[in-house]
């Protein structure tokens, strides 16, 4: 076990690592590609606003053969920001000026605006655009420090961007759901790697107690033989002679008995289910028990899918379980046994209740534990076997303190369908 967890650490750790720093390339990827993007879309702004200055410069006139669809407004302004010549959506005035390039983004509209300070010659300048309105001030000849108005449309750029914030949304996720997938993988190989080993190693045990307890059988009955064959030599043995032999028989008897329990302990679990009427079935138990359990039924038919010689075995195994529970009380003893639907449909409980002792909690699932007893005369066999069964059938059994003191043996079985 310890050398299984860890080959999984050896295995795991460096992988989780490994999908640790993808998922972090992943990201830097992701962001590094979306601010390339944002620098690309102001560069080609920056180009298309100084082709259009340049044109104007040169030609008299915007060039804007190619940009009409992108392009959405081109003004140009004065040194304090009043217009000297626009088109489309460009502002009648800028109310604030700028010392360097300045971009706004406006996502509903999917367009980039440019405001950037300009050198701009005045003197003599024609009509820069016949879409362009007429100058409206004009400055005195030279040089004059104006402002530079651009409007685009950046659709592509936005859907770019989208994707790429999804992007970075989606690759962790990516990431984190394959190493989730690989580390369940990982503990499920490791979860079915360790019960075939305790599969193989009770499998090994299983035959080595099948073979015991069949090796034990034949001195039993060699040593009942033979005490048969003393009694026959010795008829009129004294008290203690007899009380001697008396007592070889009772600890083969016990003997015999373990490894008849054992034996069925190794077995099929589940075998030979026939449909039952668990009502029926429950009520002639009660009235055979040697202890006599009060029984009651919710009136219910439930039939369920057990072997009868085996759900006999468990009920018997836990009423004297019940009985045992009072220790040599000669009192009235109490001991209920009841039928009745589950709360969850498809579904029968019986329950087997006692005021004996209790179980002390920390014992309470110990006892299910074979060979575990805290009793004199105990196997400690009962309750495994018993819950061996339930399970096989597709139930659950359990233990749980009863208000007032005592216990309840709980068991949870499945509905049959009816043949």
């Amino acid at each position: 076990m310890a050398k299984l967890t860890r080959d999984i650490r050896r295995i795991v750790l460096p992988l989780l690592f490994l999908f640790v720093v993808l998922a972090v390339l992943g990201v830097s990827l992701v962001v590094g590609e979306s601010r390339r993007s944002r620098l690309v879309t102001e560069y080609e702004a920056e180009r298309t606003a100084s082709q259009l200055v340049e044109s104007i410069r040169e030609r008299g006139q915007a060039e804007s053969d190619g940009l009409e669809e992108r392009v959405l407004g081109f003004g140009l302004y004065g040194p304090k920001g009043n217009q000297v010549a626009s088109w489309g959506d460009a502002p009648e005035s800028l109310r604030e000026t700028v010392a360097r390039s300045v971009f706004e983004y406006d996502e509903r509209g999917r367009s980039l605006s440019l405001t950037r300070p300009l050198g701009m010659r005045q003197a003599g300048m024609a009509d820069p655009s016949p879409r362009m309105q007429r100058p409206r001030m004009m400055a005195a000849p030279g040089h004059a420090t104006g402002f530079l108005y651009l409007s685009l449309d950046i659709s592509d750029y936005f859907r770019r961007r989208n994707l790429l914030v999804a992007a970075s949304i989606v690759v962790p996720l990516i990431v984190a759901s394959l190493a989730a997938a690989f580390l369940y993988l990982v503990s499920s190989n490791a979860r079915y790697r360790r019960a075939a080993e305790e599969r193989e190693t009770l499998a090994r045990l299983g035959e080595s107690a099948r073979t015991l307890a069949h090796e034990i059988r034949n001195p039993l009955a060699a040593i009942r033989i033979q005490t048969g064959i003393l009694r026959q030599a010795l008829p009129g043995a004294e008290s203690g002679e007899r009380a001697a032999l008396d007592a070889i028989d009772e600890e083969t008897e016990r003997l015999n008995a373990l490894s008849r329990r054992v034996g069925d302990f190794l077995k099929n679990p589940a075998g030979s289910p026939r449909t039952l009427d668990l009502d029926a079935f429950l009520g002639e138990l009660a009235a055979r028990s040697p202890h006599r359990p009060r029984y009651s039924s919710d009136g219910r038919p439930s039939l369920v899918s057990f072997d009868p010689e085996l759900l006999r075995s468990s009920i018997e195994n836990l009423l004297r379980n019940a009985r045992e529970s009072y220790g040599e009380s000669e009192g009235e003893v109490e001991l209920e046994l009841s039928r009745a639907a589950g709360r969850r449909g498809g579904r029968a409980v019986v329950s087997i209740r006692d005021r004996g002792a209790g179980i002390e909690p920390e014992s309470r699932e110990k006892v299910f534990d074979p060979f575990f007893t805290d009793k004199v005369h105990g196997y400690g066999i009962g309750l495994p076997l018993a819950r061996r069964f339930v399970e096989a059938a597709g139930g659950t059994l359990r233990l749980l303190p009863r208000e007032g003191g005592g216990t309840e043996a709980r068991i949870d079985l499945p509905i049959a369908e009816e043949a």
